[in-house]
């Protein structure tokens, strides 16, 4: 498991044994013993912290743990003897193996199979390990001052607690954006948590401002099968193939992600959420000049694709950036790159916009044969996958 990252590392949220921004890939490291064979398929990334799920389902963290966003020190059969230059105060600057206790049942839980994180809060979902059939445990971890857990109004933080509201459900997908959160059950339904005055979880809870606990988002004209999250707005998935999703958000509209183009029954591979843009990966072309990408939203720092960008094989949305794995392993980026994370190569005013950066491995992994076969974005953060 080879992964690669630059950007903004303050907290250590790059996992690479340090807390300085860097503009060019570096090799994470990791204070737990990894699995050869086992692949990332999913990084989420908070305001100063990572994690990381893989196909066997660990979970691993790095970044901020003040508030045990991170999860809890795992028992030492998780890590390995190397951990110099692991923590500095309560950050971490290796990747670490998340295990959690089922608060009920005292049971130990090892794997998960959906994350997501908020500005300053984790949400993990697993396996219930002592249900036989499907039963899903939805936990949460950091801070949740205005919701943003799902805890209710009382509790402002956790170290590591379940949602009793989902308890025994079935959860499809995840999805996270700075203060919400949504999970998509097996039945097609959508339950979010979190602020809601902006329209982000349904018109039906718009006049809460605050969806304290796991509440039903009504309205949604399709069996849901995932979803993606902005900063203040939500788009829920139905069936890739038939083109099928709606926006949940401010009918003010201030930078146009309410602006859905027509798309004529176009099917997409996926979709990815900025802060405040949309980006539909599309995958019925009829017409050869159609772009791969279509994309709406802000666009004063060059979020949006820039003219000439070759078709991607995988996009990879950050808070303001973009990532686009292109053929033949080649990384481009644009958008706001101010802390390197969208390489050295930026203007004035720390953009990348109107046109595009080649990213590139170091010298000496490229000589291995090493390629990058994924990408990952977040707040400012980039990630490549690398085999």
């Amino acid at each position: 498991m080879n992964l690669f990252a630059f950007g903004s590392n303050g907290s250590g949220q790059l996992a690479l044994g340090h807390k300085e921004d860097v503009s060019s890939p570096a090799k994470c490291l990791f204070s737990s013993p990894t699995i050869p064979d086992d692949e990332i398929v999913h990084i989420a990334a908070g305001g100063n912290h990572t994690l990381l799920l893989t196909t066997r389902g660990c979970v691993y963290a790095a970044g901020c743990n003040s508030d045990g966003r991170c999860g809890p020190e795992p028992p030492a059969s998780f890590q390995n003897e190397n951990l110099e230059g692991s923590i500095d105060g309560d950050d971490l600057l290796r990747f670490r193996r998340v295990i959690l206790t089922d608060p009920e049942t005292g049971v130990p839980v090892e794997l998960f199979k959906c994350i997501s994180a908020t500005w300053e809060g984790s949400v993990l979902v697993a396996v219930n390990p002592s249900i036989a059939n499907e039963s899903d445990i939805v936990f949460v971890l950091g801070l949740s001052p205005k919701g943003e857990l799902g805890l209710g109004a009382d509790v402002s933080a956790t170290h590591g607690t379940s949602l009793p509201q989902l308890r025994g459900t079935s959860i499809r997908a995840l999805a996270s954006g700075m203060g919400h959160s949504v999970a998509i059950l097996s039945s097609g339904d959508v339950f979010g948590w979190g602020g809601a005055r902006k329209g982000q979880l349904g018109d039906s809870l718009k006049s809460q401002k605050i969806a304290w606990t796991p509440t039903k988002v009504e309205g949604i004209p399709f069996r849901a099968t995932a979803a993606v999250c902005g900063r203040e707005f939500t788009v829920v998935f139905g069936q890739r193939e038939t083109g099928e999703f709606v926006v949940l958000g401010d009918r003010a509209n201030r930078w146009g992600v309410m602006d859905v183009p027509s798309l004529s029954g176009r099917g997409y591979s996926d979709i990815g959420a900025s802060w405040h843009g949309i980006y539909l990966h599309a995958i019925s072309r009829e017409e050869k000049s159609a772009p791969p990408v279509i994309a709406w939203g802000r666009n004063d720092r060059g979020q949006l694709p820039p003219p000439g960008l070759p078709e991607p094989v995988k996009i990879a949305v950050g808070s303001e950036h973009v990532l686009a794995l292109l053929e033949g392993g080649v990384v481009a980026t644009f958008g706001w790159g101010e802390h390197g994370n969208c390489g050295p190569d930026t203007d004035e005013s720390g953009n990348v916009s109107g046109t595009y950066n080649v990213i590139s491995l170091p010298d000496s992994v490229r000589a291995d044969g090493a390629s990058v076969t994924g990408v990952g974005a977040g707040c400012a953060t980039s990630w490549l996958i690398v085999k």
